[in-house]
């Protein structure tokens, strides 16, 4: 009797902002856009018309930098607006996560230091609390 292995695949974890708040930005999108076309004020049009611009970019940059963070054995991949970049783990310096709170207010971001690159994701960008996200990048690291 053969015995057949199957192919083993080596752990990967990807984040990405969440879909949901992707639709609900298209969404208010288009409600936005609607108001804008219908509405008689000029100052209101204004208003509306730089909502749905706002929120057409939130929707355009969720998509196209999809996934923002990907880590695996070999190092990170980062897609962002403003950093590309394949990373392998010895050009990694630190990857922390700031928690930070003022006037009440707690935010919590996760940051990438590769030498001359630092990549700040925030908690929408990542689809995932940056503290829970530090933990599970660096466990991928060999």
């Amino acid at each position: 009797m053969d015995t057949v292995t199957e192919p083993t695949r080596a752990p990967v974890v990807r984040f990405a902002p969440d879909r949901r708040l992707t639709a609900a930005a298209g969404v208010g999108a288009l409600m936005a856009l609607v108001l804008s076309l219908t509405t008689s004020d000029l100052a209101g049009r204004l208003l509306w018309a730089g909502a749905a611009l706002v929120l057409i970019a939130y929707v355009v940059t969720d998509v196209i930098w999809s996934p923002r963070l990907t880590a695996d054995a070999t190092g990170l991949r980062i897609r962002s607006p403003f950093a590309r970049a394949d990373l392998r783990w010895d050009e990694v310096d630190s990857i922390t996560a700031d928690v930070r709170s003022r006037y009440g207010v707690r935010s919590s971001t996760l940051e990438v230091d590769a030498g001359s690159l630092l990549v700040v994701f925030s908690r929408r960008s990542l689809g995932a609390d940056p503290e829970t996200v530090a933990g599970l990048v660096q466990a991928m690291q060999p």
